[in-house]
């Protein structure tokens, strides 16, 4: 399990700041557009994925379209880790032909998320404020010092901070899994550890930033072969697979993000 350290300048930010006198207080900003209604969180306006949405975007487009594009190919779930507020959540929805799991460590970005899920009447999302590990247990999520920035979507486990559940997908025991996409700060391999059942049994796509690599010596042990890079993903397949995401990418491209 790779965690972060929390540096000792300061304390990590625990609940405390949202919850103010009797009240629990998630500051966000509500925007409507094309794609669907989201809650950007006020924290975490300064991230990527905030700004696309704010703008009227979406946050790595290319990630939207190879998921509606797989979808339209092959039917099933997909696992989605690294929710944050939902900003995936109304299109993967829309694409996906059963159901979405999703997964939001962070309890405010959790909130909105489920916001999101409401708003939109996304009924085919299943979300929950869990992380995703090789075994269940619990752990802390840093989001960040106390009186500085919100990490947001960067958020990661570590030693201090909230304190978090963490699951498996194995768990679940799905067996029409079409895609896993995990967006999981570092958190990938032990991730995909905890779908070692669920891979073999059901031959996932699987869509993981993992710019260490750390996940190239488990996915090759399964079968799976590195096929392409979208921005922020790297996409791997089982040769079964091989020649949908080259006939939907048919050139490799450079990954490269920033939640």
């Amino acid at each position: 399990m790779r965690h972060s350290k929390t540096p000792k300048t300061g304390l990590s930010r625990d609940l405390s700041y949202i919850l103010i006198g009797d009240e629990f207080a998630v500051p966000f900003i509500e925007v409507t557009h094309e794609h669907g209604t989201y809650f950007v969180p006020k924290y975490a306006e300064h991230r990527p994925a905030s700004r696309a949405i704010l703008k009227g975007g979406l946050y790595e487009p290319q990630t939207h379209d190879l998921v509606d594009k797989i979808m339209q190919k092959k039917s099933g779930s997909m696992i989605h880790a690294g929710t944050f507020f939902g900003d995936m959540l109304p299109t993967f929805a829309r694409s996906c032909t059963a159901i979405v799991y999703a997964f939001e460590p962070v309890l405010e970005n959790y909130v909105l998320a489920k916001a999101c899920i409401q708003k939109n009447k996304l009924e085919n999302v299943f979300l929950q404020n869990a992380g995703l590990s090789q075994k269940t247990s619990i752990s802390h999520i840093n989001t960040g010092i106390e009186g500085q920035t919100h990490l947001g979507g960067a958020s990661q486990l570590s030693d201090e901070g909230q304190i978090v559940g963490l699951m498996t997908i194995d768990s679940l025991d799905l067996d029409d899994v079409v895609i896993i996409q995990l967006d999981v700060e570092g958190h990938e391999l032990a991730a995909l550890k905890g779908a070692r059942a669920t891979i073999e049994r059901t031959s996932p796509i699987v869509m993981i930033e993992d710019n260490e690599q750390a996940c190239n010596a488990f996915l090759e042990e399964l079968g799976y072969s590195h096929i392409r890079n979208i921005p922020g993903l790297g996409i791997w397949t089982r040769p079964v697979d091989q020649a949908i995401i080259e006939g939907i990418i048919p050139h490799r491209e450079i990954l490269s993000s920033a939640r």
